[in-house]
């Protein structure tokens, strides 16, 4: 096999997003092969994936193995990195949300060569070009490093402001059939970067902080090129949905339904979309059911007034809660509630009031985290501040689903029993037979867990994968 210029990497160990695709990686793969540039990809699942990376890095002899991460992934990426170097000699470096709001990292990683800070497709192209070329790649704007034990940060290059210049993320690198496949017949796409809007558990601010500026403005693609991707993906993969993962979808109203019109006119492709109760209307959730959406996702996080505005900073009340859940039902469009337990301040009262609440929102699906204390955002660093945290074994630590903190009005055993039955004690007076289906679906769940009973699950589930992949390939939705 021909060498590769870049092999990126991608870990999902005791995470959540296994089955989804990175469009940070989609970004850089086409913008370097748009320049001639070869590069691969390996995901790690599981410290079991390992062995993984050892043998792409013999397979493609990499002059460079780019790893990408979020806080919780990052305790991974000096085993990998050392693996890499052992294998083949590679300059290995980290870019991503984590590197980007806590350069400090690359101190606990010493197998990594630098990390990268920002938005990077330009600069990594241009480290990827002096690395061919023999030049100092140390130089490159956004590249960190260490010397001499100081940690130097080069320059941020600014932000592309135009999106449609970049090239379609590269989707090819994955094998995104099997992705769209594995998540029932939806594929994603990106329309815009950022969000205005300061919560303190968002790493949104934090990257404002990094370029200097008071806010995360959100930056959009064309209408022209979003309709034009989506053109691409229904050419080239069988897909029964679409879900626009945009941090905020609607802020912008004329971008929005000059949007909607044009989707409305070349599809009938089913969407969902994230809204904010703050920037929602009932006349705008009437234009997103006419142009297609069957499902918006609506960040409650919590019922609590001081907890949501305070804590969180997230400049809601309960009225336009209340009302983006309403428009929606009007519209016909289904509700998925987001919710956080377990920050500063909780207790299983304030746990119990933002069930009671989504109780009465009685929303289509429920979603429920643990707060994780990120580094480099203002409430993760608080938490530290304060002294908070546990000790944990991060390499063991479940992101989302375990708490890290020590709270005075609530355990951590007792968050996670919570966040287990969020789900059924939201639906047990308001919807009793969806209850009662959540309940199955749990002790299921842990069947699915269980050492000898899990295998046996895991292999119905890849059947019907694979039953349904047929299905879609033959136009027929399961």
């Amino acid at each position: 096999m021909m060498k590769t210029d870049v092999l990126f990497v991608y870990t999902n160990i005791n995470g959540f997003h296994s089955d989804t695709y990175s469009f940070g990686i989609g970004y850089l793969s086409s913008v370097l092969k748009k320049n001639g540039f070869t590069t691969a990809l390996v995901v790690v699942n599981s410290k079991k994936d390992y062995d993984d990376v050892r043998k792409a890095v013999l397979e493609h002899k990499p002059k460079i193995v780019g790893f990408t991460a979020v806080s919780s992934q990052f305790v991974f990426i000096s085993d990998l990195a050392r693996m890499a170097k052992e294998a083949n000699d590679c300059i290995t470096v980290c870019g991503g949300v984590h590197p980007t709001i806590f350069p400090d990292c690359i101190y606990s990683a010493p197998q990594l060569d630098g990390i990268f800070r920002g938005e990077c497709e330009a600069s990594f192209l241009d480290f990827v070009s002096a690395v061919a070329g023999g030049k100092d790649h140390r130089l490159i704007d956004n590249f960190c490093y260490l010397e001499n034990g100081a940690l130097v940060k080069n320059k941020l290059r600014p932000r592309e402001d135009r999106l449609e210049t970049l090239p379609f993320p590269d989707r090819e690198i994955y094998d995104y059939q099997s992705i769209i496949d594995k998540t029932g017949g939806t594929a994603t796409i990106m329309s815009s970067r950022g969000c205005p809007f300061r919560c303190t558990y968002c790493c949104n601010h934090a990257i404002a902080r990094v370029y200097g500026v008071e806010s995360n403005v959100i930056r959009y693609n064309s209408v022209e090129k979003t309709i034009a991707e989506i053109e691409m993906l229904k050419s080239k993969y069988k897909f029964d949905r679409l879900w626009f993962i945009d941090d905020l979808f609607v802020l912008n109203r004329a971008w929005l339904d000059e949007l909607l019109s044009e989707y409305k006119k070349r599809f009938a492709i089913p969407f969902m979309c994230h809204i904010r109760p703050n920037v929602c209307t009932r006349d705008m959730m009437f234009k997103l059911k006419d142009a297609g959406c069957y499902r918006v996702f609506i960040a409650v996080e919590s019922a609590n007034d001081h907890i949501r505005n305070t804590v969180m900073r997230r400049g809601l009340t309960k009225e336009q809660i209340e009302n983006s859940f309403k428009w929606a039902k009007e519209a016909g469009i289904e509700t998925l509630s987001v919710n956080i337990i377990g920050v500063p301040g909780e207790t299983e009262e304030t746990v119990l009031e933002t069930i009671e609440f989504n109780k009465r929102m009685n929303p289509t699906i429920v979603g429920v985290n643990i707060f994780n204390p990120y580094e480099g955002t203002e409430l993760g660093d608080y938490c530290r501040e304060k002294g908070l945290i546990k000790d944990v074994n991060a390499r063991h630590f479940f992101d989302r689903k375990e708490s890290k903190l020590m709270l005075p009005g609530i355990t951590g055993p007792r968050l996670v029993k919570l966040c287990g039955d969020f789900q059924y004690l939201v639906y047990k007076g308001a919807d009793p037979a969806k209850a009662a289906r959540i309940l199955w679906a749990n002790r299921y769940k842990k069947l699915e867990d269980n050492r000898f009973t899990g295998l046996l699950f895991r292999n119905v589930r890849k059947m019907k994968h694979w039953a349904g992949a047929k299905l879609r390939k033959k136009g027929i939705r399961p």
